[in-house]
């Protein structure tokens, strides 16, 4: 027990007797995890916006006019069942013009004698799944139904905000890699100037004997606490500003910003001790090299 409150006491002191570094470490790690938090919460809204737009593709599928009512609801059922496909709706000749009427504010029958409207039925695509959506397939076996007369859809809008996406996955992805690494090395530096001021002392504990691990443990400690810090700060930075952007976009476009605090300040608290403890251990191997 005297053992590990030295080394702790001893992480602590090093903070206090070497502020300006400790300032650069915590500082440099509060960088990291705000932009690291900032891409987490844009990636999971991103995510949300994409299922919202999902909701609201749709495919509208026009039938022959030679079609009884009762083919037409027993092949509405069969789109059901294609892979992607989450709900269908029926809209009936009778249906298309009540339509007509309440957009138009005439009746079809005034107009040209008869309803020549043709019964169709509105096809929604799944909302949630990972992989980019492919919707040509779920077209194409709409298309070989024989009683199919005509289908639309926003293909190439459906096809561009997929494809953005999956861009944006992958370039968020590699720049958080990037942003990690690049703190290790920062804080692996910093630790090393530490390191180099007790030079003569951590060469005096080898001489009488003591350890790699009792040597190293006061400076890995002294980096978590950097990254403990720096991970404090960044939470508190990112939550403020969370809060204050949901209410601004809430009021604008009547869209919260989705977020949990308590899993945030977990991670970004995992990933600062993380990045912290590889930090000061890299620079204290290389140093009792």
């Amino acid at each position: 027990m005297d053992k590990m409150m030295f080394l702790l006491s001893e992480g602590v002191k090093n903070l206090w007797r070497h502020k300006l570094t400790a300032f650069t470490a915590i500082f440099s790690i509060f960088l990291t995890l705000s932009v690291a938090g900032s891409l987490m919460i844009v990636g999971q809204n991103t995510n949300k916006i994409i299922e919202y737009l999902r909701g609201k593709y749709k495919i509208e599928v026009f039938f022959n006019e030679n079609v009884s009512d009762k083919q037409i609801a027993s092949v509405v059922e069969e789109f059901n069942k294609i892979n992607g496909v989450r709900s269908t709706t029926l809209i009936s000749k009778t249906d298309a013009g009540k339509i007509f009427k309440s957009q138009f504010g005439e009746n079809i029958l005034d107009i040209v004698g008869y309803n020549p409207l043709p019964a169709s039925c509105v096809v929604n695509v799944v909302q949630y799944q990972i992989e980019k959506m492919n919707i040509t397939p779920i077209v194409e076996r709409i298309k070989s139904y024989p009683e199919v007369d005509e289908v639309q859809y926003q293909g190439r809008l459906i096809y561009r905000i997929e494809t953005y996406y999956q861009k944006f996955v992958k370039i968020m992805t590699v720049l958080l890699i990037l942003i990690l690494i690049i703190s290790v090395f920062i804080i692996s530096n910093t630790v090393r100037l530490t390191i180099i001021a007790k030079k003569e002392l951590i060469q005096a504990l080898q001489l009488i004997g003591a350890t790699r691990s009792f040597v190293k443990a006061p400076f890995v400690i002294e980096g978590v606490f950097h990254g403990l810090i720096g991970a404090i700060l960044a939470s508190a930075l990112l939550i403020v500003g969370l809060e204050i952007g949901s209410g601004i976009t809430d009021s604008i476009i009547k869209l919260k910003i989705q977020y949990s605090p308590f899993i945030l300040v977990g991670i970004l608290s995992s990933l600062s001790v993380v990045i912290s403890f590889l930090g000061s251990s890299r620079a204290i191997s290389r140093f009792l090299k």
